[in-house]
Formats: structure tokens, sequence, C-alpha cells
């Protein structure tokens, strides 16, 4: 694991790329039920749509990235969009086209990888059961055939489209199979000549699209995988909609997948999606101003009790046994990256720095939420080991500590509306 990759990422306010498990402090509660959840998906043929409420600066990102790798690790393809002003909610042919553009496995990083490992495993089988061409190619279509019965039932141009894709690679026209990839990833661009080759008419568009990706939950699992986790960050884009309708039209998206979820349309499935309160509370432009989705995922009862079973859980900020052990985890990473010992120089002022941070949160009226003190504590970390001679007492490191955080505090309360990629 590259700690320096790490700490980098962390210090510019980034979600890294790998390693975020091991730094997630203060959620073994929200990792157990997400690890059991999963479990449930896989094993039990569930499909299911959870809403992460936090903060700016939260760590919504970063627990996504920790689903990310939990999902990776039990064998899950997962996709993760980000809606913006280019993925639009109320346009669900664009959301099918961006999960399918951004589908990756453990072993690898398109829809096209996940169809050709699947085939080449079908033809490994063939070639164990017979030397025969004729009957290798006939015993993959076959089981072609087989695997793709259940996703057939909920889109059979998409089943159609593989099968044309594998047989058009079979006779070599490969830019027609490429075609046949392009189509099933939602593209439009395709001449109908070519698609005709493969046997489908017409595109993915938004009356079709939630039937698509439905198919696509279902392929997955058909092909050996444990499913599909879906994650939608910053869901609250969908009140930068211009109009009413536009976000109502969002909204009954999030219904249909909720309710498809319900009523087994989907299979082996997660939707994720991350949002800031005010998604949730914002009575004119959020969830609360359209009625039928409202209705299913508010609480039914009022308590100042976590329940992570409800469809909307909270990510709650940081105490300061939490900031503590984070930042014991980021002198360890430090120290390995950059060959120092950087303990002996911040324990001393360790507790006084994660004092001052929760003490300047709540001057401000501000959540406790790790992104500004890591990004403080990193950057603190990086200039007394490159300055080590400029720091001869604790009380330096502290006064640094404090010009850090207030530096990092308001960059960030400029760049709020802007940061795609927050904690």
């Amino acid at each position: 694991m590259d700690y320096e990759d790490i700490i980098t990422a962390l210090k510019n306010g980034n979600v890294p790329s790998n390693g975020v498990r091991e730094l997630c402090m203060g959620r073994d509660k929200e990792i157990e039920e997400f690890e059991r959840i999963l479990k449930k998906v896989e094993e039990d043929d569930k499909a299911i749509v959870k809403f992460v409420n936090g903060e700016f600066g939260a760590g919504k990102s970063f627990f996504l990235k920790v689903i990310e790798e939990i999902a990776f690790e039990n064998d899950f393809v997962v996709s993760w969009i980000t809606l913006s002003n280019a993925i639009p909610f109320n346009k669900f042919d664009v959301v099918y086209k961006n999960i399918a553009k951004t589908l990756r496995c453990k072993t690898g990083t398109s829809l096209e990888h996940i169809i050709e490992r699947w085939i080449t495993h079908l033809k490994m089988n063939a070639f164990d059961q017979t030397t025969d061409p004729q009957q290798q190619n006939m015993l993959v279509k076959e089981a072609i055939l087989n695997d793709l019965k259940d996703t057939r039932e909920h889109a059979n141009s998409f089943a159609v489209a593989i099968e044309g894709y594998n047989q058009l690679m079979n006779e070599g026209d490969y830019k027609t199979a490429k075609y046949a990839q392009a189509w099933l990833r939602g593209d439009s661009n395709i001449p109908f000549t070519e698609k005709k080759k493969f046997g489908v008419k017409g595109d993915v568009n938004k009356e079709n699209a939630l039937d698509f990706l439905e198919a696509l939950s279902i392929f997955v699992k058909s092909i050996g995988y444990s499913g599909l986790v879906v994650l939608i960050d910053e869901a609250e884009f969908i009140m930068n909609l211009h109009t009413q309708k536009l976000r109502d039209i969002a909204y009954n998206y999030i219904r249909d997948i909720y309710d498809n979820c319900n009523l087994g349309k989907f299979h082996n499935s997660l939707f994720v999606f991350a949002a800031t309160p005010e998604l949730f509370d914002n009575q004119k432009k959020g969830i609360p101003s359209y009625e039928a989705l409202d209705d299913r995922l508010k609480d039914v009862i009022d308590t100042e009790f976590t329940d992570m079973r409800k469809p909307i859980f909270d990510l709650k900020g940081f105490d300061k046994k939490d900031l503590i052990e984070i930042a014991g985890k980021l002198m360890i990473m430090h120290s390995e990256a950059y060959k120092w010992n950087a303990g002996d120089r911040i324990n001393p002022i360790l507790e006084d720095s994660v004092n001052l941070h929760i003490n300047n949160a709540s001057l401000t009226g501000g959540k406790v939420t790790p992104r500004t003190f890591v990004r403080s504590f990193i950057s603190v970390l990086d200039t007394v080991q490159q300055n080590q001679s400029s720091f001869k007492k604790p009380e330096d490191i502290l006064n640094l500590f404090e010009n850090k955080e207030s530096e990092i505090t308001n960059e960030e309360e400029l760049l709020d509306d802007f940061d795609d990629e927050d904690w």
C-alpha cells in the first residue's frame, strides 16, 4: 500500500483510490451493517436501497469508497456515479449509460471486460469437454442461452445483443461486435444497419432504461458475480434541477428503484444514495417535496436512538476518541512514507490539537467532521517533517495547527458548493 499516495489524496481533500477501510475510524457499526446488507443481497437474492445522510465533510464519499472496497472483496460488480449537470437523475437513460460505463469488478474496469471474462470462462469449460471446435461453439451458445434466461425476461434485447456479440466475435466481425458492446452501454449513435447485425432495434431510452438496469443486475449475478452495487454520490444535485417537474421526475425514478427492489424486479442489488441533509429536509426542493417518495422514506417514530436498518441513516460527526485514533493512524502512515518519527514531535500536542478542532467547530456552529481535521493535521505533519529545526517547542507545532486549520476552514467554506469528491 502506497501511504504517500493516500496522504497526498487526503491532504488535497480527495478520497484515496485504495486503502480507505484502514482509515475509516469510528464507523464500525456502519461498516458492520453494510457487510450484513451485502451478505443478504448475495445469499438471499435481495435488492436493497439505502440513503446516507451527512453534512459536507462528514465522510460520505469516503464511506462510499469503503462500501466499494467491501463489495469488491466479496466479488460484486460496482458502479459509482456522481450526479451533476452531465448526469442529471431526471434523464434516466443518461444515468443508465453512466452506470454501465463505470462498471468495475475486482479483475477489470468495464462491462466489456465482464462479458469477455464470462465468455472466456464458458469457452474454457467447453474446451475441457471436447476438442471439436464446432461442438465447443455449440456448448458455448447453449451455456450463454442458459445464463441469459432470467435476463431475457426483463430486457430481451439486452440478452439478444450479448448473443449477437458472441456470434460476431466468432465470425471475426470485430467492428460490429464493438457496436454491440457500445449498444449495451447505452450508446444511441449506432446505425440501424449495424444494430440489425446483432439482432436489436431501437436504443436505450428513458422509457426502457430502468428495464435495462434491472436486466444488468440479473445478468451480473447469473454469470457468477455476487451481485450489483450502484453508488450514487452527491444526490442533493437533484435540488439544482430548474423546475419542480424535473425534480419530480428524478424523485419518481428513485421511487421506482425503491419499489422495484421491494417488489423483486431487481435481484442481488444494492443502491446507495449519498447526500447532504438538505435533500432530506428541504420542503420545497428536497425529497419532502415529492410525497410519494417521502412517505416511503420518512421515520415513523421520532427518536434519538440510532437505527441503521431504516432507509436513511445519518453519518454522524466524530468524537474526540475517533479523531485521536485517526491522528494516530496518520502519524504511522506519515512516518512510514517519509522515514521519520512523527509521534516524537506530535504526541505532546495531539490531544490539544483535537480539542482545538472540536472547540473551533462548536464556536462556528459546525459539526465535528473529519475532513478539516485530517487536512490540517497532514499539513502540519508535512511542515514539521520538512522543517524540524524550526519547531523547538510543542507550542510552536500547536500554533501551526491552529493556523492551518483556520486556512483550510476558510478554503472549504468557499469551495463547499463545488467539491465533487468531498469526504
